[in-house]
C-alpha cells in the first residue's frame, strides 16, 4: 500500500515538473514576458521585415502584420504564425500567387482593436526543418500603439514663468514636435518637428527661420530625432531620421550635415555642447550591427571624433555644462548607464545593467562630470545617482509602483534632481538624499519635466494634454496651462523666465492609455465603422520603415506568469512536502522505535 501510493505521488510530481521546465510553449507566457528561444540549424528559413501598418492609431482602425517568409532552397512553408497577445494564429499570403520562396513571400494578418491596451506580436515560420521567428528578442513586439488622441493639432508653446501665461502659440498641424531648447538667457528658442526645424525669438511666434527636411520623413514613432542649442543661442543642431545637420543662428542653410544612414538611420536624441564645439546623436539600431546603435560624436566642423556601439538603442545623451563629459543610457538588452569623456570612446562609467528587463530610458550630467543620473522604466522605474570618481551608484530610488521614469532634470550644480513618472509623480531630490524633498501626484502619466538652473521653478508636461508649473516649496501645482494634444517635450530656460513646450505621443509610446490618464472604465468600442488607413504602398515607397518603432531590441515588458502555471507550481510544491513528509516520517518512526528497544 505505502509503495504504491509513494509512486503514485512521486509519477504525478514528476508529470508535472516535466510538463512546466520541458513543454512551455510561447502561449503558456502571459504575453509580455520573455519567450524561449528556438534552437538554430543550417536548414532554418528567414522571416524578414515583422511589422505592423499603421504602427500607431485609434481604436477600430485596421492594422495589419506583415512579414516576409524567405528559404535558401525554396522550400515552403509548413506554417507562418503570428503570435498574438498569447494565440498562435495562421497567417495569410498577401498575393496567393506568389510561391517564390527563394526571392521572399509577404504573409499578412488583420486585426481591428475595439479596446485600449498593449498588443504583443511576433513572427514563428517553418519549413518541416527548421524554424525562424522575427519581431522578437527576448520578448515579444508591442504595436499598435494606441491613442484616443489623432495628434492632428500639434503645437509650440511659450510660456512665461512668473505670469503663466501663454506668451504665443505655433501650430505645428499634424507634425509631431521632437523636442524644444531654449537658449540659456530664454532669448532664442529651437524646435524640431517631424518634418522641420525651427528657430524664434521667444517674443514672436513668427520663426526667425524654418528649415523643410527635403526627405519627407513619415509623421510618428518613438525614434524621433531631436534639436539642441548652444548657450547663446548661436548654433543649433538638429537631427531627422537619416541626417544630422549643424546650422548658425542667421541661416537655416545648413553649415554642414552628417549622414545617419550607415548607423541605421533614426536617432533618439542629440546633444550640443554650451560653446558649440561638439555636437552628439544617440542612435537607435541592431545589437549585431556595430555600425547602428552608436553614440557619435562631432566637432563644429561636422567630422566625427568617436563612436561607441552597445548592444541596446541609444535613449539619451547629455553633455556637462563644462563641454568635457557626455552621459547616455541605452535600451535592452544592454540596459546601462554611461560618462564619457569628450577624449576618449572608451566610458568612464559603464554601468551593470540598471533594471532587468527595461531600458534606460533618461540621462542627465552635473557641469562638471563629476555627477550623472539615469531613469528606468517599465515595470523596474527607478532614479539613479552615479559618481564618476568612484564609478559606483551613490543612491538609488524606486518610484511607486516602480512606474517608468522618462522625464528627468538635473541642475548644472548638481545639488537638485527632478523627475516626473508615468504613474503622475513629480519628485523633487537634494543630491545628498535618495528621500525626495517633494512629492506630489497629478494623476496623469509625466512625459516631460525640466527645472530651472536654481530648482525654484519646475515644469512638468503629461498626457492629460497639460502643462503644470511649479515652485519648489509649495507642494502643490501653481499654475496649469493646457494644450491642444498629448505634452512630450519641456525646456526651462536656465534663468527660469520662460517654458517652452511641445506636443506628440513619441514620449508615450508602448504606454497603456489606459495607464497614462488613469482611465479606469474605458468600455470595449462597438465599432459603428471601421477605419480604413491608406495603403501602405502609398506611404513614403522609398521609406518604408522611417520611424518605425524600435522594438525588437528594445522594451521588455515586465508580467507575471500565467494562473495556470503559478497553479501548477504551487501543486508542485505541495506535492514535494507530502512527499518529503511520507518518506521522513516513517524512518523517524524506526528510529525512535529502535531507541526505545535499546
Amino acid at each position: 500500500m505505502r509503495k504504491g501510493l509513494f509512486w503514485t505521488l512521486f509519477i504525478f510530481l514528476s508529470l508535472v515538473c516535466f510538463s512546466f521546465f520541458n513543454t512551455v510553449h510561447a502561449e503558456d507566457f502571459a504575453p509580455g514576458r520573455v519567450i524561449p528561444k528556438l534552437p538554430k540549424t543550417i536548414n532554418d528559413p528567414v522571416l524578414t521585415d515583422g511589422k505592423v501598418y499603421p504602427f500607431w492609431g485609434p481604436l477600430c482602425q485596421r492594422y495589419t502584420y506583415s512579414v516576409i517568409y524567405s528559404d535558401k532552397n525554396g522550400r515552403p512553408p509548413q506554417y507562418i504564425q503570428i503570435y498574438f497577445n498569447g494565440q498562435m494564429i495562421n497567417m495569410e499570403k498577401e498575393d496567393p500567387n506568389n510561391a517564390d520562396y527563394q526571392k521572399g513571400v509577404k504573409y499578412i494578418f488583420q486585426n481591428v482593436p475595439t479596446k485600449y491596451g498593449s498588443n504583443f506580436y511576433y513572427f514563428e515560420a517553418s519549413n518541416g526543418l527548421g524554424k525562424a521567428r522575427a519581431s522578437i528578442i527576448d520578448s515579444p513586439d508591442n504595436g499598435p500603439v494606441l491613442f484616443d488622441s489623432d495628434f492632428k493639432n500639434n503645437e509650440i508653446v511659450v510660456i512665461n514663468t512668473a505670469t503663466g501665461k501663454v506668451l504665443w502659440r505655433y501650430s505645428t498641424g499634424a507634425e509631431w514636435v521632437g523636442a524644444v531648447a531654449l537658449s540659456n538667457n530664454g532669448q532664442f528658442l529651437a524646435a524640431q518637428t517631424s518634418n522641420h526645424v525651427y528657430l524664434f525669438n521667444t517674443q514672436s511666434n513668427k520663426p526667425l527661420w524654418s528649415y523643410q527636411n527635403p526627405n519627407q520623413a513619415s509623421i510618428g514613432g518613438d525614434v524621433k530625432g531631436g534639436v539642441a542649442i548652444s548657450a547663446d543661442g548661436k548654433q543649433i543642431f538638429a537631427a531627422f531620421y537619416g541626417q544630422a545637420l549643424y546650422f548658425h543662428q542667421e541661416s537655416n542653410r545648413p553649415v554642414w550635415s552628417y549622414n545617419l544612414e550607415p548607423h541605421g538611420g533614426g536617432a533618439y536624441g542629440v546633444d550640443i555642447s554650451q560653446d558649440g564645439l561638439h555636437a552628439a546623436i544617440a542612435m537607435a539600431g541592431s545589437e549585431s550591427d556595430q555600425n547602428t546603435n552608436v553614440l557619435i560624436l562631432l566637432d563644429q566642423s561636422g567630422q566625427k571624433l568617436w563612436q561607441y556601439h552597445a548592444s541596446g538603442n541609444w535613449h539619451e545623451v547629455s553633455f556637462s555644462q563644462n563641454g568635457q563629459f557626455l552621459a547616455g543610457s541605452t535600451g535592452c538588452p544592454d540596459r546601462r548607464g554611461y560618462l564619457f569623456s569628450i577624449n576618449s570612446p572608451t566610458p568612464i562609467i559603464r554601468s551593470e545593467p540598471l533594471s532587468q528587463e527595461s531600458p534606460i530610458d533618461e540621462a542627465r550630467i552635473s557641469q562638471t562630470g563629476s555627477l550623472a543620473v539615469y531613469g528606468a522604466e517599465s515595470g523596474y522605474g527607478a532614479i539613479i545617482l552615479m559618481d564618476q570618481k568612484t564609478k559606483k551608484i551613490v543612491w538609488k530610488y524606486d518610484t511607486p509602483m516602480k512606474q517608468s521614469v522618462r522625464a528627468l532634470a538635473m541642475t548644472p550644480d548638481a545639488k537638485f534632481i527632478g523627475a516626473g513618472t508615468f504613474g503622475g509623480d513629480v519628485l523633487l531630490f537634494q543630491k545628498n538624499s535618495n528621500q525626495p524633498i517633494e512629492q506630489i501626484n497629478i494623476n496623469s502619466a509625466i512625459g516631460a519635466f525640466d527645472l530651472s538652473d536654481n530648482a525654484l521653478i519646475f515644469v512638468t508636461g503629461s498626457a492629460d494634454k497639460k502643462v503644470r508649473i511649479f515652485h519648489q516649496g509649495e507642494n502643490r501645482v501653481r499654475t496649469t496651462i493646457p494644450l491642444n494634444e498629448y505634452v512630450g517635450e519641456i525646456d526651462v530656460s536656465a534663468n527660469g523666465q520662460y517654458v517652452a513646450a511641445g506636443t506628440s505621443g513619441a514620449v508615450y509610446f508602448f504606454e497603456s492609455i489606459i495607464d497614462l490618464n488613469n482611465f479606469q472604465n474605458l468600455q470595449e468600442s462597438t465599432c459603428a465603422q471601421i477605419i480604413e488607413p491608406p495603403p501602405e504602398n502609398t506611404i513614403m515607397n522609398n521609406q518604408d520603415n522611417i520611424n518605425q518603432p524600435v522594438r525588437n531590441d528594445d522594451r521588455i515588458e515586465r508580467d507575471s506568469f500565467a494562473w495556470p502555471i503559478i497553479i501548477l507550481i504551487c501543486i508542485a510544491t505541495v506535492l514535494l512536502v507530502l512527499l518529503i513528509t511520507y518518506l521522513v516520517i516513517p524512518r523517524i518512526k524506526k528510529l525512535r522505535a529502535k531507541k526505545d528497544v535499546s
